[in-house]
């Protein structure tokens, strides 16, 4: 026997009726259970000053407190000092997060939460992927404030540092761990924060650049809880359970793209669990590495340059996508895939023309469930190793790849394990 097709009436009649929010009067959830919230200070553990000609690694150890740390509040503040007496310094990123070029967190001392290379690149590579006003505000907060250069593109700068001068710098640091949502108990979770500075000249114009870094600082909301709640958590380990965090991993690695060669394969040496999202990028040894995003596809037309720039990504006999990528359209259009703002009104601040010349970015969205929060992203470990295959890449002498994976920081009554 045929069941009647069901109508939309049909269906609304089984649904439950809600109170809609003008007619909802609960109050609202309280938190008592938070007894204070204080934003406090931590000092290097290595010297009070650096420069790239002395001392470049900055440790903080987060270790000796017994509160909660919200990441997302966490800031690095200094002061920055033009050691030139003649001439300005002009910063030319929207961060200063970009004058280091490692960031390093470790969890109990020896689990490695985060570990990030090329990491003013990264910095500037998914700063320039923000929508323009959200670019904006993060150049306000840091450097303190910027003027719109001259050109075709009309970038924005931060201020210059007038010649033997200093300027407060906040630092807004890129990290999955700090960003991802959950307040972290330092009594369970004892961080040490490594930062590394790049060259004197990474992110400055011009190439006779004097500076030091004095007074660092890092600044933070902690909060404290009552001790039933501690007691809770402590209980909860001791039973043997463990607390899950959800974090989104970054593994930045480069390779000299071969001279003479139109077809080149980039291998990738580490395997993931879950491999969500792949960015590619190119330098063609010229501007600064830090910014400069060489395009394959500078100076062709859209009627040439199909036998000219292509990719594609190969885990073992599987190919992604299915064919090779090989226009600048695509190129852009994967890139809004990857970033999920194909279909919205979200945009990067990225012109035309500077995608076809030097703020070339594109990525491959590699879940199944995008944007689903379900671990959906592909396993290079399982004996098939991920290669990047391209060909014809034009002047670039370095190629750049951004990898994203699932990483999640189990914290038990053992310690700290890193699952990616």
């Amino acid at each position: 026997m045929c069941s009647k097709p069901m109508s939309l009436e049909t269906h609304i009649a089984g649904s439950d009726d809600q109170l809609i929010a003008g007619l909802h009067f609960a109050g609202r959830n309280t938190a008592s259970y938070i007894t204070s919230r204080q934003n406090v200070s931590f000092a290097p553990q290595t010297a009070s000053n650096f420069k790239p000609s002395g001392s470049r690694l900055m440790r903080f150890s987060l270790a000796d407190h017994q509160g909660w740390l919200d990441g997302g509040s966490v800031r690095l503040v200094f002061k920055l000092t033009n050691m030139n007496v003649t001439g300005s310094l002009q910063p030319i990123v929207d961060s200063p997060a970009s004058l280091f070029r490692r960031l390093r967190i470790i969890a109990n001392g020896s689990a490695v939460l985060e570990d990030i290379e090329e990491f003013s690149r990264v910095v500037e590579l998914f700063s320039t992927l923000l929508p323009s006003q959200r670019r904006y505000n993060n150049i306000t907060e840091t450097w303190g404030g910027a003027f719109i250069a001259s050109g075709l593109d009309s970038p924005v700068h931060p201020d210059p540092i007038e010649a033997d001068t200093e300027r407060t710098v906040v630092v807004h640091l890129m990290s999955s761990l700090l960003g991802q949502g959950k307040l972290l108990g330092l009594s369970m979770l004892p961080l040490v924060l490594e930062l590394e500075l790049g060259e004197l000249d990474d992110c400055f114009a011009g190439g006779d650049n004097q500076w030091e870094i004095s007074r660092p600082r890092l600044v933070a909301d902690v909060l404290q809880v009552d001790q039933a709640l501690q007691n809770s958590y402590a209980s909860h380990l001791l039973s043997g359970k463990s607390l899950p965090i959800n974090m989104t991993g970054i593994y930045s690695v480069k390779s000299a793209v071969p001279t003479g060669s139109s077809l080149y394969s980039f291998p990738i040496a580490r395997g993931f669990t879950r491999l969500s999202t792949v960015y590619l990028s190119f330098w063609d040894g010229t501007g600064k590495f830090v910014n400069s995003f060489y395009s394959p596809l500078v100076g062709l037309t859209n009627t040439t340059e199909h036998d000219e720039f292509e990719y594609h990504l190969t885990v073992g006999s599987e190919r992604y996508p299915q064919f090779s990528i090989d226009s600048h359209q695509e190129c852009f259009y994967r890139l809004r895939l990857a970033r999920q703002i194909a279909q919205g009104t979200d945009s990067v601040s990225i012109s035309p023309h500077a995608y076809r010349t030097n703020k070339f970015i594109t990525a491959l969205n590699l879940e199944k469930a995008p944007g689903a929060s379900s671990h959906s992203g592909i396993n290079t470990r399982s004996g098939s190793q991920l290669t990047l295959n391209l060909r014809n890449t034009g002047a670039a002498t370095t190629c750049h790849v951004i990898l994203v994976y699932d990483q999640i920081c189990n914290i038990s009554a053992a310690g700290v394990e890193v699952l990616d």
